[in-house]
């Protein structure tokens, strides 16, 4: 899996209106099957300050993402309401390894469980 994030910063006057649009390209784009996963989240210690987080199966699909009007829509929508600070991409090989990982510190069966 290969994802794309966004840091993007809005002032107060915009904070709402560019939350709802990116909320709605977000739902767009994962109901189109764009992508895998899409989310946007909003940093609850400095309002303004959105996290856009978006997944796809390959590096090629997630390359006709960048080159497609969706994305472009998107880029539209942060340079009029905000601004963006950084944009990164992440590559994760095997997320069952990693989800594996976090669940097997954090599920316990006691040993008495199957008596039940």
């Amino acid at each position: 899996m290969i994802g794309l994030e966004l840091a993007v910063r809005s002032d107060t006057a915009h904070r709402i209106e560019i939350r709802q649009s990116l909320t709605d390209l977000a739902r767009e784009a994962v109901g189109g099957g764009e992508c895998l996963e899409c989310g946007v989240f909003e940093d609850v210690s400095v309002p303004g300050r959105f996290l856009w987080a978006q997944w796809w199966r390959s590096q090629t699909q997630m390359g006709e993402h960048l080159r497609s009007s969706a994305f472009r829509t998107l880029l539209g929508a942060i340079k009029v309401l905000g601004s963006l600070e950084t944009a990164r991409t992440l590559d994760l090989q095997d997320s069952t390894s990693v989800m594996d990982a976090f669940l097997t510190d954090r599920i316990h069966l006691p040993d008495n469980a199957s008596e039940a």
